[in-house]
């Protein structure tokens, strides 16, 4: 028994392990690769071969695979496969053409053999093979129209498809459209996916991200609206052909009753590994400060921040409380992820040229201090868009 003691207390005792993270700038035009070891954050190698403006970034653990989406404003646009490594080294596969603007993708099918794309100017949804991730290939694009511009007419002049995401039984996708106040819904089938009926969001809200939490055998899914910024909750229900939404609330990105400043946008939403906690990002407020990870003579030791704000997650109904509103670790955090255990956040600061690391308690779901920081992109605005853990 003594032996056994020593054994869990030498284990609890062993500092964590480092950590690969992996990041996208579009002012750069680079995949950063970056380690954390404790509170060193460094640039570990950078690959150029995502292309102009690299953004949504898909792991696949189980094969060492890591895609990358290219929207392409400054050039072509490009899906690149890369094969992961020891310390997050990254071995370019394949690099396919495609429509303009992808800025979003999941895996899914059986050993994740094809990738779903939401295409945000180009108004469209595809499917690509990365059956073998050295030769991708379109499978599928499928383009919509407005018949007429929506109640944001400048942000909804046609349809712009936000995310992809794989609802818990990876059996259908739910697509976003900001430009359509739509949630458009897709069957996966054996050798294709089949459109279903979508479902209509408020009007004018513009949905850009979604995610689900199952709690026991209820699931819920939350969308944020970039337009209103708001977030909206719906309960999910499933027949043997489709799934239903029935909307639960409606409410703002800071809570019931909650406003925003002119001009924020609401950007990305997370649910915690353990179904528990909602996460958001919000741009452009610009009201929280934060101490400066890398202060020196001539700096300031705060610096602006906009927020992330928690939500507790009510298993029996699937109402959201508001649980915290805290620092991102600076402005314009478009892009943020979990670890797998849930006790980090790599938040991207497009305006600052900054990711940061994030301490989070998993039992209070309360974000904690910055742990660690690195610079990610050169020159002013249009930096990092995206973190992910590479686990």
């Amino acid at each position: 028994m003594a032996s056994l003691r020593l054994f869990l207390s030498t284990a609890l005792a062993t500092p964590a392990l480092t950590q690969t993270l992996y990041a996208t700038s579009y002012n750069d035009h680079a995949l950063t690769t970056l380690q954390l070891d404790g509170s060193s954050l460094k640039t570990v190698s950078k690959s150029y071969d995502c292309g102009s403006e690299p953004t949504w970034l898909t792991l696949d653990s189980a094969n060492s695979v890591l895609y990358c989406l290219n929207e392409g404003w400054g050039g072509n646009s490009t899906i690149t496969s890369y094969q992961t490594g020891a310390a997050g080294a990254l071995t370019t596969l394949d690099i396919l053409p495609t429509l303009k603007s992808p800025v979003a993708s999941t895996l899914y099918g059986p050993k994740n053999a094809n990738l779903a794309v939401a295409y945000y100017d180009t108004s469209s949804f595809g499917t690509v093979s990365v059956n073998n991730p050295k030769d991708l290939a379109q499978t599928l694009l499928e383009t919509y129209t407005l018949a007429a511009p929506g109640p944001v007419p400048d942000r909804q002049d046609a349809p712009h498809l936000h995310d992809a995401i794989l609802d818990p039984t990876r059996k259908f996708i739910i697509v976003p459209d900001l430009g359509s106040d739509l949630l458009r819904i897709y069957r996966i089938g054996a050798t294709n996916v089949t459109q279903l009926p979508p479902v209509k969001a408020l009007p004018g809200s513009g949905p850009r991200h979604g995610a689900f939490a199952v709690v026991g055998r209820k699931t819920f899914f939350y969308n944020v609206n970039e337009l209103s910024n708001n977030i909206t909750g719906y309960s999910v229900s499933y027949t043997r052909n489709t799934l239903e939404f029935t909307r639960l609330f409606d409410f703002s990105t800071h809570g019931p009753g909650g406003s925003v400043p002119a001009g924020t946008k609401a950007a990305e939403i997370v649910v915690s590994p353990d179904n528990r906690f909602v996460i958001l990002s919000s741009r452009g407020e610009n009201n929280l400060t934060f101490p400066n990870p890398a202060p020196t003579n001539g700096t300031d030791a705060e610096l602006v921040s906009d927020p992330l704000v928690s939500f507790s997650i009510g298993g029996r109904t699937g109402q959201l409380t508001l649980l915290q509103i805290t620092a991102a670790g600076g402005r314009n955090p478009r892009g943020f992820s979990l670890n797998k255990a849930g006790t980090l956040l790599a938040s991207a600061l497009q305006d600052d040229n900054r990711v940061v690391v994030i301490e989070r308690d998993v039992k209070t779901g309360l974000l904690g201090k910055v742990v660690a920081s690195a610079t990610v992109g050169e020159g002013d605005g249009n930096g990092p868009n995206y973190a992910l853990f590479y686990e």
